[in-house]
């Protein structure tokens, strides 16, 4: 099959365990003619316009709503694609992207990566449990726009709205990544359908070749992940005196990109006088990653939200027991008691209780080990494969015609 996929930044030479590089390496193994359009950014893994990574040839283009040059490539260039597959709901390359497919007659396929990463749909996308979906406010044909318009004047607001949201309209099937997230798009109107689950996966062959990094302190308690309010840094630095008051000796590294908040972390263990049990290595390429994983005594994910929650699968591969909060998507993830341990989220004093029966409880911790290992089987990167070449076979054998309609149709649901 011709396979073009659209994304945002994911497929990268420097992270080998984002969504897209894995899918676009699985499915390029497979014989598969894979083709990538992602953004041309700044950063320092876009620096090469076009290029082949695990031969996928990669082009990067201008970030836009209305890219000119991926509207030829879809609409006009030769071959044509047998199926289009777009990743994050973010994607400002979407809405052209799915327009020129449907006029073009070519299946289209969405994985939105995390419904409530959505401003739109979410007051507050750190918290976003603490009040009800905004689904209502979700615009997905152009006449909902002038309703939203006379409700409130923010043309660009409304505008970018349905831009965001109107690919799903005009997709043939949407992928989520969980039960509760598949829920979430029924809910908005989608027609259930089309909305299937194919959860993100990890390579089963990440941890080959890595040697565990040096222990910081025994035990060592590893957090992974940015230092956002939706991955709940806060709720363990609040944690970690309680756990150092029955564990003296425990250590804690804070790893991971985007640290907005690290002053604030500084400053909640500098009042809980743990400064001196607290590491911090800053961003940690995918090779130093795996080696925290593997000298960690524990994984720890204090989360708000998830969209999915690899870290919990690479936690598990790698053999590190895992204490997280009892949410949604990570509760699908995490079976309290066999593969990990669940506590209620905000509630930093059940963080710490946890944490330190894992550490104290040597048939507990390897029990969790061991039902880690077992567990995380069922989200490696071939079964993913396996999925996304059966679901590509069936819309392809559908046939969809060309059609222009899909655009402006005023129902709400996908077909």
């Amino acid at each position: 099959m011709k396979i073009t996929i659209i994304t945002t930044n994911g497929i990268t030479t420097e992270f080998n365990s984002w969504p897209e590089r894995l899918q676009s390496r699985g499915l390029a193994s497979r014989g598969h003619t894979v083709r990538a359009f992602t953004y041309a950014g700044t950063k320092s893994w876009n620096r090469e316009r076009q290029e082949v990574i695990d031969g996928v040839a990669v082009q990067r283009l201008k970030q836009s709503w209305f890219s000119l040059e991926l509207w030829q490539i879809l609409l006009w260039g030769s071959p044509r694609p047998d199926v289009v597959h777009m990743q994050h709901l973010s994607n400002q390359f979407a809405f052209c992207a799915a327009l020129a497919c449907n006029l073009r007659g070519i299946p289209v396929v969405i994985t939105p990566q995390g419904p409530f990463h959505d401003p739109f749909l979410v007051a507050d996308r750190d918290r976003p449990y603490n009040a009800p979906p905004r689904y209502q406010d979700i615009i997905m044909n152009p006449l909902q726009l002038i309703p939203a318009l006379l409700r409130r004047f923010k043309p660009k607001r409304h505008l970018r709205n349905y831009l965001t949201h109107a690919p799903l309209k005009m997709a043939d099937r949407i992928i989520a990544s969980s039960r509760h997230e598949r829920g979430v798009w029924i809910k908005l109107g989608l027609n259930p359908a089309k909305v299937v689950i194919a959860p993100n996966v990890i390579d089963p062959d990440w941890l080959k070749g890595v040697k565990a990094a040096p222990k910081v302190g025994q035990p060592q308690i590893l957090y992974l992940g940015q230092l956002k309010y939706r991955k709940g840094f806060d709720l363990l630095a609040r944690a970690i005196p309680l756990v150092v008051k029955e564990i003296p000796e425990a250590r804690f590294i804070f790893a991971g990109h985007s640290p907005i908040h690290q002053y604030e972390l500084l400053k909640l263990v500098e009042e809980g006088g743990v400064k001196d049990k607290v590491v911090f290595p800053g961003q940690l390429s995918d090779e130093e990653k795996a080696a925290y994983f593997l000298a960690s005594d524990l994984y720890v994910l204090p989360t708000r939200y998830e969209g999915f929650g690899i870290p919990l699968l690479e936690a598990m591969s790698a053999g590190c027991p895992v204490v997280s909060t009892n949410i949604p998507v990570v509760n699908e993830i995490i079976q309290d008691g066999e593969n990990g341990l669940l506590v209620p989220p905000e509630d930093p004093v059940g963080l710490a209780k946890a944490i330190v029966r894992v550490l104290q409880d040597e048939t507990l911790s390897n029990h969790l080990r061991e039902g880690g290992r077992k567990a995380v089987v069922a989200y490696y990167t071939p079964l993913l494969i396996d999925q996304l070449e059966q679901l590509y076979k069936e819309i392809i054998a559908e046939k969809r015609p060309p059609n222009w309609r899909t655009v402006l149709r005023l129902d709400r649901r996908t077909h």
